[in-house]
């Protein structure tokens, strides 16, 4: 009795995923152009707004403090963060293939052309995923050195890379939104809907309104 009391028990978290009829992807193809073009405007317009409050939380903070801490807690924990999530492009390589729009999607709004794909050996979706994962390590190591004055080039110019890099991988969060796609793989944890997504919207702001104050002092 001893023994089974000592045996160690698994708990299963079970994220369930909603009915598909519910989701933007049921809608007609013109319905689903109109929502996403929604929901690329809430983003940007939660971005604007954050932008607007850093812009003032800078004239509110005595002098220097406001350089101080962007100089010091934006551009080094960012860098390396997307350092990170570039590497994992390539070492969860089925994550971030299951999470890249295909072509012809929302009504056939999302028309990205993938040039050499097909010389490279690659699928659409690898081709996607790979390229910014390169640029997310690229840019992430970039940010690091003109922060920490490594390299000579001045923090601006990879903020507004990176500010880039962000808009253009933002049609992903969007797609597992519409879609309920998800990152495929045992170790990656489901995204809860809807409310996993609405964090990855607001996040989504954040990241973007700091690259972009960090890229425009």
């Amino acid at each position: 009795n001893n023994n089974n009391n000592n045996t160690p028990t698994t708990t299963v978290v079970v994220v369930e995923r909603p009915d598909p009829s519910i989701l933007i992807s049921a809608a007609d193809d013109d319905t689903q152009k109109l929502k996403v073009g929604l929901i690329s405007g809430a983003l940007l317009g939660g971005t604007s707004i954050l932008i607007s409050l850093l812009t003032g939380l800078e004239h509110v903070l005595p002098d220097g403090w406001y350089a101080l801490w962007r100089d010091y807690t934006w551009g080094v924990p960012m860098g390396l963060i997307f350092t990170a999530a570039g590497a994992s492009h390539f070492a969860l390589r089925e994550a971030f293939t299951s999470i890249v729009p295909p072509r012809g999607i929302w009504g056939g709004l999302w028309n990205v052309p993938a040039p050499g794909a097909e010389q490279l050996g690659l699928s659409y979706e690898e081709y996607h995923s790979y390229w910014t994962g390169v640029c997310e390590i690229l840019g992430g190591l970039l940010l690091v050195g003109s922060t920490l004055h490594l390299i000579p080039v001045p923090v601006q110019v990879p903020a507004f890379l990176m500010f880039l890099l962000v808009l253009c991988v933002t049609p992903a969060n969007i797609y597992m939104y519409t879609h309920d796609a998800v990152m495929e793989g045992d170790d990656v944890p489901l995204t809860p809907y809807p409310e996993g997504h609405y964090f990855r919207g607001a996040l989504q702001c954040v990241l973007l309104a700091l690259f972009y104050k960090l890229a425009f002092q």
